[in-house]
């Protein structure tokens, strides 16, 4: 297959699925979402050990029942949030509004006043896609990083799709050129939004505690702010019980530092880590625990 065939079928398959999506209601995305997400619990064996194992070292005191029931929400929140991603670039602004509300709206529009960027600090963490388009939907320039899916059919569909959501998609790999993105994006005066609780490189992880463990940590975010004067405001995304979504913005977190660059730089994404643990042990059931975030614990 050539590649002019391969974009002509991407095309077709992105018109396929918006004009699928505008037409589906969300009550019935959910359900569907909702069996989606007990089916892989189910069938996925190896993801179903892997979210067993965190979910142990996370929280030893809970029974196996209560560590099965949290995971078998995650996946349910998984699959209703892979539907809804592509129930929400079909709406209108006014629609995406009335289905997420955002709380502390006044905080971002303050870091976004001093112009040099904003780092939004956030993690797989609820249906984090949305959160990004509803920013687009308020007008704020808004970048990810992504990681390229394997399938190849697939790929090409993940940032033409973000681009229609008023997302600006930036690259994971290769990392230099990552880096010189953000950064540029930054200095424009974006919004970068990144999440840390994922294993990065050897040069680009920190060890850094994270439920008693020490696991490398995506410095980023901090060497980001160091080196633009970006502020760094978390954000997270919570489901409502009418499967409706509140955006939480906090303060800017202010950076702590004392001209020894490597202790700040451990200091700092050491305190960022500990917010986004605060919210996973607050609502356990929206992180994604499928991931191997222990694999490299020290």
């Amino acid at each position: 297959m050539s590649s002019s065939e391969l974009t002509a079928l991407n095309k077709h398959i992105i018109r396929f699925l918006m004009l699928i999506f505008r037409l589906i209601p969300f009550p019935f995305i959910h359900k569907v979402g909702e069996v989606g997400g007990v089916l892989a619990y189910h069938l996925i064996k190896r993801r179903y050990n892997i979210g067993i194992s965190n979910l142990r070292i996370a929280f030893p005191d809970k029974s196996d029942k209560e560590l099965k029931r949290i995971l078998l929400s995650c996946w349910q929140n998984i699959g209703k949030g892979v539907l809804e991603t592509l129930k929400y670039c079909t709406l209108s602004p006014e629609q995406k509004r009335k289905q997420v509300v955002i709380i502390g709206k006044n905080h971002l529009d303050l870091a976004m006043s001093k112009q040099k960027g904003v780092i939004a600090l956030s993690a797989h963490f609820g249906c984090f896609p949305v959160l990004c388009q509803r920013l687009a939907v308020e007008g704020y320039p808004v970048a990810i990083i992504y990681r390229k899916m394997h399938n190849k059919l697939l790929a090409p569909l993940v940032p033409v799709l973000q681009r229609q959501a008023g997302i600006e998609p930036i690259q994971d790999l290769p990392r230099h050129r990552c880096v010189a993105s953000s950064l540029r994006w930054l200095k424009r005066g974006g919004i970068l939004f990144l999440q840390i609780d994922q294993n990065p490189s050897k040069k680009a992880g920190v060890p850094i505690d994270f439920f008693g463990k020490k696991v490398p940590t995506f410095r980023g975010p901090v060497i980001f702010a160091m080196r633009t004067g970006a502020e760094i405001v978390p954000m997270f995304i919570l489901r409502e019980k009418d499967n409706r979504h509140k955006i939480i913005i906090h303060e800017p977190y202010k950076l702590k530092l004392t001209g020894n660059k490597k202790e700040d730089i451990s200091l700092n994404l050491e305190n960022l880590s500990k917010i986004i643990e605060g919210y996973i042990r607050r609502y356990p059931e929206h992180w994604w625990w499928i991931h191997r975030r222990f694999r490299k614990a020290l």
